[in-house]
């Protein structure tokens, strides 16, 4: 846990750099800011990345430790979140909670407070937390929502405050795969839970990339996970082998996509499953559809030390 930690939280001794302009679309395969400050220790953490939005998501228990039974008869306190966000330039990044704010009582970006990083600032009160935003460049927004704590204003700001500029490649815990030709990355989403399931995805789009539209979706998905084969499976998923390796078949279906994956994966992880989705059509047909999926993904193989972040690879 010390090492996620470390590698999310920026807390590995490096130097903070100067502030970034805000770019019309965002580089999904860099991590662009790190976390200088966190409220306690992490037992999840998640990160994502797109071309308009990267997205730190950090939980940890109340009081720096899980609830126990001799903790007393009264419910235990509720976890603590801490979510940062940073969008490029022109995205909104308020327009979720801008949907709810008029059931929640609150107004986005909420009233004046004390500049961040010597720039205006806004905070509003939400049932759940605090959530402060400010432009950290002409027309890119950061927001920064802290849930569970004590001090709520105080952790927040602390958070914000605390936040590094970094530019440095995202890495995964599995080595880049051939893809096929014109497969271009969209984002990467990783998350990591203390005693729990490791899941790591690279997602990627399929040139041309014709409209903004065609990035909501992506064409091909490559990944791994602990979670075990007979997971994620419906009454249109087979099972079948891969040289010899377990797998599960899913052929491509309108709003689902095709699920091809393979376990028994080399390098160490005995429970780790190899993933490929192609959650539209044209990604079905570029991997090949059933047979190609399954060695697409039966190709996956895990870095040396993949259960340390510090040591995964860059795409």
């Amino acid at each position: 846990m010390t090492t996620v930690v470390a590698v999310v939280a920026g807390l590995t001794g490096w130097v903070a750099g100067r502030e970034p302009e805000a770019p019309a679309q965002l580089d999904p395969g860099q991590q662009l800011f790190r976390l200088g400050y966190l409220p306690g220790p992490a037992r999840l953490v998640r990160y994502d990345s797109d071309h308009d939005m990267q997205r730190i998501f950090v939980k940890g228990p109340a009081g720096g430790k899980p609830a126990t039974k001799q903790d007393g008869a009264s419910p235990p306190p509720r976890d603590w979140a801490v979510e940062v966000q940073m969008a490029a330039r022109g995205i909104d990044i308020h327009e979720e909670a801008r949907e709810y704010a008029d059931e929640g009582g609150y107004r986005v970006p909420g009233d004046s407070v004390a500049p961040v990083r010597g720039r205006p600032a806004f905070q509003y009160e939400t049932a759940a937390g605090r959530v402060l935003s400010w432009k950290y460049a002409p027309g890119g927004w950061m927001r920064v929502a802290v849930f569970g704590v004590d001090r709520p204003d105080e952790i927040t700001r602390q958070v914000a405050e605390g936040i590094r500029w970094e530019t440095a490649p995202l890495a995964l815990p599995f080595q880049a795969v051939k893809l096929p030709d014109g497969a271009v990355l969209r984002g990467v989403a990783w998350e990591w839970v203390e005693n729990g399931p490791l899941i790591a995805y690279s997602h990627h789009l399929l040139k041309p990339i014709k409209k903004n539209s065609d990035y909501l979706q992506p064409d091909i998905v490559v990944g791994l996970t602990t979670k075990s084969l007979a997971s994620d499976r419906d009454n249109e998923t087979n099972d079948v082998t891969v040289s010899g390796r377990a797998a599960t078949a899913a052929d491509w279906r309108k709003g689902i996509g095709g699920i091809y994956r393979v376990g028994q994966l080399p390098g160490g992880c005995a429970r780790c499953v190899a993933e490929v989705r192609t959650p539209t059509r044209r990604g079905d047909a570029a991997v090949g559809g059933r047979k190609s999926g399954l060695e697409l993904a039966a190709s996956i193989r895990l870095v040396n030390g993949h259960e340390d972040p510090a040591r995964w690879r860059p795409l």
